[in-house]
């Protein structure tokens, strides 16, 4: 009997021009943006490239270490096959960096493209948070009530079958004829995808791009079941489809958007402009100091020892300005995060994001990862310069020692700059928290549902 039924609710979904529609809809959304965001993944790869032996060069001619140290090398980050999905945080993180003695400084990546940050084309994350979410909606707001009102539910309920059991196929063959579209735009933007652009995932993005389809069913189902459950205690569907969609508004679009206006409000942290200006005071003040000192009658070791001095206060106060602005900017995330998941729509980006490299964790992993790698070059430059010095010992011909001191660095006896992916253990265990959020809303939502079922009144 409830495969029967489950068949039934199938089919009925099926014929509807509500199916059709939505195919349409999803396939011309999912397969337009995955090829418009594959072609700029392209053009992200050339330009790397085109960057990268850019960089090589240039370091194989510098011979001056100290340009190296506090000039610096130019770094970016590979892009993401990831991104043609979901792009996430992969704007900012996508970033060149210049590493050097001094702060590391995140600059716009020389791939970015200011056509996409102007008009940035919907990610399968976008499509599914809201366009998703809301065909969920209109699949479902009348699986009761329309039932109800045509007489059919009382027609089933004839037939002496369990109220479980209706409800549970009326929940199962309403959710495939969702999944069907999703899945199958889905399959097309892959084909499509892999065939015209140089997309391609390794072992762990696959492995990734898996659990993101699992966690946008979940999602999916939180809405469907939620519609399911409205749709039981409103018993019209005109009611149902008005509650169904302020719902929507408020869980998709209201409480996401206001949370962090909320935090912002409860944490305060100085505005970049206001950093800025300290950061030119530590390094005027710091300057000024120094004014009333006898330059003139030092040697030039002692001047450099205190410039080398100056700087260092410099940047020890710098760093301690970077790491209090950090720390309260960080409050104020948390704060923002934790107010928003009061939306599964939060949880789920918070959780896609995440695996496809895009999170906030990712974000932070990439500015750590920055400060442990300034410090394995500005290492390896201090190794090299060392090296030079003792193979010119003992050597008495200026012209030979000079060509030791300035031959090209080779980019080899530097550390490459090769940010890794999180492991997917990390990864799922940072956001176990909106995994255990949509999980528990599917059963809370179900359960809301069975209960005003038991009590539905087939007469009324």
């Amino acid at each position: 009997m409830f495969g029967a039924l489950v068949g039934r609710e199938l089919r009925s979904h099926l014929l509807t021009y509500r199916f059709s529609l939505s195919a349409v809809l999803l396939f011309t959304l999912v397969v337009g943006s995955s090829l418009v965001l594959g072609f700029n993944y392209d053009r992200q790869l050339t330009a790397f490239g085109e960057s990268k032996n850019a960089r090589e060069q240039k370091l194989s001619e510098s011979t001056d270490f100290r340009s190296l140290q506090w000039q610096g090398m130019q770094q970016e980050k590979p892009p993401n096959a990831l991104s043609v999905f979901a792009v996430g945080l992969e704007r900012e993180l996508s970033r060149s960096v210049t590493i050097s003695s001094r702060q590391p400084k995140l600059g716009r990546s020389k791939y970015s493209s200011p056509l996409y940050t102007l008009f940035p084309p919907p990610d399968l994350l976008y499509i599914v948070n809201i366009v998703g979410s809301l065909l969920a909606v209109l699949f479902a707001f009348n699986a009761i009530s329309g039932d109800h009102e045509d007489g059919t539910l009382r027609l089933v309920m004839s037939n002496a079958v369990p109220r479980h059991v209706v409800l549970l196929s009326k929940w199962v063959g309403g959710y495939l004829a969702l999944l069907v579209p999703f899945l199958g735009s889905v399959l097309a933007a892959l084909l499509l995808t892999t065939t015209f652009t140089s997309f391609g995932l390794n072992r762990d993005q696959w492995t990734a791009f898996a659990a993101m389809l699992s966690v946008a069913a979940l999602y999916l189902s939180v809405f469907f079941t939620l519609a399911l459950a409205i749709s039981v205690y409103t018993r019209r569907s005109s009611t149902s489809l008005v509650v169904n969609f302020l719902v929507w508004v408020l869980l998709v679009l209201a409480v996401p958007n206001v949370a962090p206006i909320v935090a912002r409000a409860a944490v305060k942290i100085p505005s970049p402009g206001a950093i800025a200006g300290e950061r030119d005071a530590i390094r005027t003040g710091a300057w000024s100091a120094m004014r009333g000192r006898d330059w003139r009658n030092m040697s030039r070791e002692e001047r450099d020892a205190l410039r080398e001095e100056v700087e260092q206060q410099i940047e020890e106060k710098t760093e301690r300005l970077i790491d209090d602005y950090s720390r309260r900017l960080e409050t104020q995330v948390a704060a923002g995060v934790a107010l928003a998941r009061i939306s599964p729509s939060s949880s789920y980006v918070y959780a896609t994001a995440s695996l496809a490299g895009g999170g906030l964790e990712d974000y932070a992993g990439l500015r750590q990862y920055i400060d442990r790698y300034r410090v394995q070059y500005l290492d390896a430059l201090e190794t090299i310069e060392q090296d030079r010095q003792r193979q010119t010992e003992g050597i008495e011909d200026r012209q030979e020692r000079d060509e030791i001191r300035e031959a090209p660095v080779d980019p080899d006896d530097l550390p490459a700059f090769a940010p890794q992916r999180r492991p997917m253990g990390d990864i799922l265990a940072a956001n176990d928290i909106d995994l255990l959020v949509l999980v528990v809303l599917n059963g809370v939502f179900f359960l809301i549902a069975y209960v005003g079922f038991l009590k539905f009144d087939l007469v009324d």
